[in-house]
């Protein structure tokens, strides 16, 4: 009948809750936070709690404006994730390059090109994400499931 803490009293499971940080590449930071780029690309090997959740699910967008030092200096948002997977890079359909913010396939590459500093390789996998702006009415909406997930079981039928 006994608990390490962690898990809560048998037959019981312990619920989380924690922020989830999303960081925004520091050149698509303006457009993402305004909503005119609602779709944004991450390498595949960022290390992100993201990819531990559910979306939607609010977040706190974030970039990084000076070293990532101790003297760092941030900017951030409260949003919404809408969705997440991955891809390879090249595989960008036209809803995507429209998220994105772009008419053309040849924007986008160029633009890839710029903010990776590398050769275009259409098989490189990234990390998607959708997002869009907070909005007043997603308080009680998250704020609901959270206690659902939180306490939802134990709740009287």
């Amino acid at each position: 009948m006994g608990s390490d803490g962690s898990h809560g009293p048998r037959p019981f499971t312990q619920r989380k809750a924690s922020t989830v940080f999303l960081r925004v590449p520091a050149g698509d930071w303006v457009p993402v936070t305004r909503g005119a780029k609602t779709e944004f690309r991450a390498s595949s090997h960022a290390v992100t709690q993201v990819l531990n959740i559910q979306p939607p699910t609010p977040v706190v967008a974030y970039r990084v404006r000076r070293s990532t030092g101790p003297d760092a200096q941030y900017d951030t948002k409260l949003m919404v994730l809408t969705d997440t997977w991955q891809e390879p890079v090249g595989s960008i359909s036209p809803l995507s390059l429209e998220r994105e913010g772009f008419t053309e396939f040849a924007q986008f590459r160029r633009y890839w090109m710029s903010r990776t500093r590398k050769k275009f390789r259409p098989m490189t996998m990234v990390r998607v994400f959708v997002v869009r702006q907070f909005e007043e009415e997603d308080w009680m909406k998250f704020a609901e499931a959270l206690m659902e997930r939180l306490y939802g079981s134990f709740s009287a039928s």
